[in-house]
């Protein structure tokens, strides 16, 4: 059997301010692409189907007619609910979906149960939360969200056939994931980040939630977003990851686009004279001036070339407010008041006492794994 893994679609994502549609109807259409010229059975989504809990019905529509077309493919889908889904909203009517192929888990339950396919059996367990745990298990004591995390895991092998080739589907934060500057969410969430070891024992993990497409240990890796959704993931290669599941195999597959992410940066003149022979104008771009301060009329300016100008940056005045944007090798060495003021100077806006309360009150609570 052969499964095509892939994650945080994250339908109704816009870019500042910018929708993109466009780009995911393309995302389905190489969804479709590569299942058929794969030769695929299923496809795994491992959370953040959608981009936040209450999404347009535009987004709705995307979701609709990928899982309408897999089914009439006859494709299965194994689909879990990540952070930013309504599980709930996506979870609904799963009991009838099931019976075509179409399995949803929106909430982890206390006996998560197999989905036997083939020779493989797939586990599905949508993100949840330390409080989530406590509830399903309550004899039993964690100390920390890792503990918690582990025991669902264990749980789910104690019964597993190891005759089988055993797959598990989670959304989750695993140490050692590589994080793209558009991870600052995981970055802050590392109280709720788990080890690589809790997924030992699984044939191959199926991982959503990081943007960028890697393993975080032999059989676990993130699939990655279908497309570059930040300026920080251009450069970057993105991929659908291909798992066979008798030969144990595991291969990737590049989807094509009309159009991409770029940053551009260099002098004004410099840019504006290789503009003319760009054949990619409609891609999103950015625009990093080395030579200028960013003004409106250079603003319009290169608007009129490249329309789909999404952001504009010149030099930086001496005396500005400013705050250099986060980059993964920097982000690593900050601590959580590091990041929380570089969010607060990139607004030009001081951090006051009472939101520094507050904040270091929820940091108490979710490095404890608890909520008030």
């Amino acid at each position: 059997m052969r499964l095509l893994h892939t994650s945080d679609i994250h339908y109704g994502l816009s870019l500042n301010e910018q929708p993109f549609d466009e780009i995911q109807e393309e995302v389905n259409e190489q969804i479709l692409k590569a299942v058929v010229e794969n030769n695929i059975d299923g496809v795994i989504i491992a959370g953040d189907v959608f981009d936040r809990p209450v999404v347009n019905q535009k987004a709705l529509g995307r979701y609709d007619k990928l899982i309408t077309d897999l089914f009439n493919k006859g494709v299965a889908v194994y689909a879990i609910a990540g952070n930013h889904d309504a599980p709930e909203r996506l979870a609904l009517l799963d009991e009838l979906l099931s019976k075509n192929n179409i399995y949803i888990s929106g909430k982890l339950t206390s006996e998560v149960s197999p989905i036997c396919v083939g020779n493989a059996d797939i586990y599905l367990i949508p993100y949840f939360n330390f409080d989530t745990v406590k509830a399903l298990y309550p004899d039993e004591e964690f100390e920390n969200y890792q503990q918690a995390f582990s025991y669902v895991t264990s749980k789910i092998l104690e019964k597993a056939d190891k005759s089988r080739f055993n797959i598990a589907v989670s959304h989750c934060f695993v140490i050692g994931g590589q994080l793209s500057e558009s991870d600052h969410s995981a970055r802050i969430g590392q109280a709720l980040a788990v080890s690589a070891k809790a997924f030992e024992g699984f044939d191959y993990t199926a991982l959503g939630h990081l943007h960028g497409p890697h393993f975080v240990g032999e059989k676990v890796r993130y699939s990655g977003t279908p497309y570059p959704y930040s300026f920080s993931e251009t450069g970057g290669e993105k991929t659908f990851t291909i798992i066979d599941t008798e030969s144990g195999e595991i291969s990737t597959v590049t989807p094509e686009y009309s159009r991409t992410l770029r940053v551009i940066e260099g002098e004004t003149e410099e840019i504006l004279s290789k503009s003319e022979n760009d054949e990619h104008k409609n891609d999103y771009v950015k625009i990093q001036l080395t030579d200028k301060f960013a003004t409106g009329e250079l603003y319009n300016s290169f608007k009129k070339i490249y329309p789909n100008l999404l952001s504009f940056d010149g030099k930086i005045r001496a005396d500005a407010i400013t705050a250099s944007a986060l980059r993964v090798d920097k982000l690593d060495k900050m601590s959580e008041y590091e990041i929380l003021e570089s969010y607060f100077s990139d607004r030009e806006e001081l951090l006051s006492d009472f939101e520094r309360e507050w904040f270091e009150r929820a940091l108490n609570q979710c490095e404890k794994g608890v909520a008030e």
